[in-house]
């Protein structure tokens, strides 16, 4: 499988990723071996607050020297680009063990370098993005994007064990995370008492986010968050009408949307449906 979202090389998400590209190619010359989209950019949910996503493979692992120069340009990204870059770094050899074999790799997260996470991209969700649907940005300035399929050359990754990875990430991540990330959600906004006013982000989040992990176990895609909503809102049609506003209002296609305690509550009542069907069998 690979990406069937359109590549418009003009739309800004493309044109931050070459420009960063080729800062990276100036930094570590032929260290850099390949660079890839990943993330909502790769899933054509790109918004104008969205972070752009790379998987660079390099031909060895980033010593101190080399973290100290790649460092500065994902600090200063969001100040360069409008658009925070973040980026994990791994050869070709840890590509093909996957995560499960790695014990970390060096890695930005909202612009910090940690020289070993173990977090952010370090999943299988990451790595069956790339084969399913990653945008690969050519070194070279008259290069063109291109989308990756499984078995490209530079990205030896087996879609079959990826797909496997990422549906148990995926199921695992709704019953450990998302299970208490709901009753933290209720106990923190809806306690007796509570005078905090409901947060769009909340509302999204937990609308949103163990949807598409719910798409994940039960397609094998890695999906954008809008497309597990809408995925959502057919296998539960009683929740069709408050995703349709949710959705909406992340597109950008309604005025500015001011959420209830019931539209919170909503919200929860799908993230656990969410994580009662992700987490059977």
């Amino acid at each position: 499988m690979t990406s069937s979202t359109p590549i418009d090389p003009g739309r800004e998400p493309w044109v931050l990723a070459r420009r960063f590209t080729h800062r990276l190619a100036d930094v570590l010359g032929d260290a850099l071996r390949d660079v890839v989209v990943v993330g909502s950019a790769s899933l054509g949910d790109w918004r104008a607050e969205s972070d752009v996503d790379l998987v660079c493979v390099v031909e060895r692992e980033l010593d101190a020297p080399a973290r100290e120069a790649v460092a500065p340009l994902h600090e200063r990204s969001r100040e360069a680009y409008g658009h925070t870059v973040d980026a994990m770094y791994v050869t070709r050899d840890g590509l093909a063990k996957g995560p499960d074999a790695l014990r970390s790799v060096v890695a930005t997260v909202a612009g910090v370098l940690d020289p070993e996470s173990a977090d952010g991209p370090m999943n299988w969700p990451t790595w069956l993005n790339i084969v399913q649907c990653g945008v690969r940005v050519p070194l070279a300035g008259d290069g063109a994007l291109s989308a990756v399929a499984a078995g490209s050359a530079g990205f030896p990754i087996e879609e079959e064990a990826a797909r496997d990875g990422a549906v148990g990430f995926s199921r695992a991540n709704l019953d450990q995370y998302w299970r208490g990330r709901a009753d933290l959600s209720e106990r923190f906004h809806l306690a007796e008492g509570a005078t905090r006013a409901v947060s769009a982000f909340e509302v999204e989040w937990m609308s949103l986010g163990p949807a598409r992990l719910l798409a994940t176990v039960r397609t094998g895609r890695i999906v954008s968050k809008s497309e597990g909503g809408e995925l959502a809102a057919g296998l539960f049609p009683e929740f069709r009408p408050h995703l349709a506003r949710v959705l909406d209002a992340r597109r950008g296609e309604a005025p500015a949307t001011t959420w209830s305690r019931a539209d919170l509550e909503r919200s929860l009542d799908l993230a656990r449906r969410c994580v009662r069907l992700g987490t059977e069998g």
